[in-house]
């Protein structure tokens, strides 16, 4: 993990096409989520973002940028609702992440994406306890738990 290290540096090393992607992704993620940190895993050549809640990390969503394709995925990404089945990850057992993938530009509506950010950050904050819970519990990915959960993530500070 590197603090100091710029997202562009990391999207720099890339086709000008996946470059364009990730930067409008990162938009798409500041927008719905104002208090969002940013932070370059160079291990993992990922963006990731997470939110600050009480002292501890909460991270939601990242960005992995490859040759011929970019990803946004999700931290809890199995306790999100996804109906139309948009999420990569199941075909391949990972235990808690999805991701959308693009070849290179985006393909899926902005509010799409936008919906699907906003709910990250929201389980994201939940109490760890909850959120073991309902990863045991469900069966189905669940989205009527986050009602009271706020969305002004400003607030969070």
């Amino acid at each position: 993990m590197n603090d100091e290290l710029p997202a562009e540096f990391l999207l720099d090393g890339f086709p000008s096409a996946i470059r364009e992607t990730g930067r409008t992704l990162r938009s798409l993620i500041f927008a719905t989520v104002p208090g969002a940190a940013e932070t370059v895993r160079t291990g993992w050549r990922w963006i990731a973002y997470s939110l600050p809640d009480a002292g501890r990390v909460r991270n939601f969503a990242w960005i992995g940028p490859e040759r011929k394709h970019i990803h946004l995925g999700f931290e809890h990404g199995t306790l999100l609702a996804d109906p139309e089945h948009l999420l990569h990850g199941a075909e391949e057992r990972l235990r808690k992440f999805r991701y959308f993938t693009f070849e290179p530009a985006i393909d899926i509506d902005e509010a799409i994406l936008v919906d699907y950010v906003d709910r990250a950050a929201r389980i994201a904050v939940m109490p760890s306890a909850v959120r073991r819970a309902l990863a045991e519990t469900a069966a189905e990915p669940v989205s009527g738990v986050l009602a009271d959960v706020p969305p002004d993530w400003e607030l969070m500070e």
